[in-house]
């Protein structure tokens, strides 16, 4: 009894543990539309992870693209005409191949249903997309799958009116029935929309991306999700933290040069480019980071 009784006590600690020990030294790739390529829920996410565990590395590639779903859809006249949206899978293969991640992390869904109601030809578009993800990920080596569910669209209407973000909730209850060997949800959107519902002010300015504060909650959300507690931090304080401006740093100018060596098509093409010296400058960056976080 004694035995079970401390098993129990422990187990909280042993999912933490075992969680970054899943990721820690790993590539780590993470996936999404603008709300990730924007990037700053990944830095607080490398930031929180290098700052309370030093004694580890961590290897993360944002390679979010704006505007992108999973679900290969697009509303007739997005971007005022000028481009469909992207699909992942025009280039998620390279992804994979240059990549070589051994951890994914995806976060799609909000531009999935093309911000109209809930209908069956969409919603089995996006778990299409989301089951295509899964496989391809497995299939190019990755261990491990943490399948994020979408952001709110931080809309207020009154009864009897349409708002987007319960074809978001049902996105993210599908998402969350998802059982599979190799895959992890994030509940996020449950998380946030109860956070937004207590709160007065907005998460997000123009309903779809989320503020400082917004991609803060994301992070801690997601961080949760992997046995990690995080200090109840102001975003303006960690901003200020010369730890995580330069995890900041490394993260936007990773996330940049990889886009482009990787290769995509929104706008318009970019064809894939050579690394050149990147990955030597990254490590210059990430030994400024071990510097300011082993010393604490």
């Amino acid at each position: 009894m004694k035995l079970l009784c401390l098993f129990v006590l422990l187990c909280p600690f042993l999912h933490a543990s075992t969680a970054i020990e899943s990721i820690a030294g790993k590539r780590t790739l993470f996936l999404g539309d603008s709300i990730t390529q924007a990037g700053t829920y990944v830095s607080f996410t490398s930031y929180y992870l290098q700052r309370l565990h030093p004694e580890k590395d961590f290897d993360i590639y944002p390679l979010g693209l704006g505007s992108e779903t999973v679900s290969g859809l697009s509303e007739e006249g997005h971007a005022g005409g000028r481009f469909p949206r992207p699909s992942l899978f025009e280039r998620l293969d390279r992804v994979l191949v240059k990549v070589k991640p051994k951890i994914v992390f995806a976060c799609y869904g909000i531009n999935c249903g093309i911000y109209k109601p809930l209908d069956e030809e969409r919603f089995n578009a996006f778990k299409s997309g989301v089951k295509r993800l899964i496989a391809k990920s497995k299939k190019a080596g990755a261990e491990k799958i943490y399948i994020v569910t979408p952001p709110i669209y931080d809309a207020t209407t009154k009864a009897g009116q349409f708002n987007y973000d319960s074809v978001m909730t049902s996105y993210a209850a599908w998402q969350m029935t998802i059982k599979e060997e190799g895959v992890q949800v994030i509940d996020l959107h449950s998380a946030m929309r109860k956070a937004r519902d207590i709160r007065k002010e907005v998460f997000s300015g123009d309903r779809v991306h989320p503020g400082k504060e917004g991609h803060l909650f994301m992070a801690t959300s997601i961080l949760k999700g992997l046995g990690v507690e995080t200090p109840g931090e102001d975003v303006g304080e960690i901003q200020k933290d010369p730890l995580f401006k330069k995890v900041d740093q490394l993260r936007s100018f990773r996330g940049k040069q990889w886009m482009k060596h990787v290769g995509y098509t929104r706008e318009k093409l970019v064809k894939p480019q050579p690394l050149g010296d990147t990955e030597k400058m990254v490590s210059g960056i990430q030994a400024e980071i071990n510097k300011l976080r082993r010393v604490r």
